[in-house]
């Protein structure tokens, strides 16, 4: 996919409208849940997106051909997302189960599964969220993750570490509870 966006994002130097829409259609829902990792507000998000989306557009010229495109537009979406939230001083909740669901639950189909991945999701902190988000949904390695949160590639990989720790002890805990 990497080869593809990169493709696409110098493309737009040339202001090619057609490759700004596959861009937009490739990339809009791992923005959103990226930035919904970050906000943890659907419409914060959406805003974030659009503004991403925006400063590809006007920026393309900035982009370097031949560096990695996914971590570009993710390190677009991160700093809007953060602005954002020095801004207002949002306090973050993930309280929007219907989002949650659409995001990471559409493939499920037992209603019990959705139930208790979904809670586990809940006991992941801010960055670990983020990790699993960024390497589960948008298929970046865990270099490019390190690089885009700026931290160190074994932080990165610790966090990853521990969110599949806290996942996996949260989903055995309930399956042990729900059959006992």
């Amino acid at each position: 996919m990497n080869n593809e966006i990169d493709i696409l994002l110098s493309s737009l130097k040339s202001a090619n409208d057609s490759s700004f829409e596959i861009l937009f259609k490739k990339m809009h829902k791992p923005v959103f849940a990226f930035a919904f990792s970050i906000l943890g507000d659907k419409s914060l998000a959406e805003d974030v997106v659009q503004e991403t989306f925006i400063r590809i557009k006007t920026k393309s010229n900035l982009y370097l051909e031949g560096t990695n495109g996914v971590a570009w537009i993710f390190q677009i979406a991160r700093n809007l997302s953060l602005n954002l939230l020095k801004k207002r001083k949002y306090e973050v909740t993930f309280e929007d189960n219907e989002l949650l669901e659409e995001l990471f639950f559409k493939d499920f189909d037992l209603s019990l599964e959705k139930f208790l991945l979904k809670e586990a999701l809940t006991k992941l902190n801010k960055n670990e969220r983020q990790i699993i988000i960024l390497y589960a949904v948008s298929g970046l390695k865990h270099r490019e993750i390190a690089k885009l949160l700026n931290i160190p590639q074994s932080t990165e990989r610790w966090y990853y570490i521990r969110a599949l720790g806290k996942l996996r002890k949260a989903l055995s805990s309930k399956t042990i509870y729900e059959k006992g």
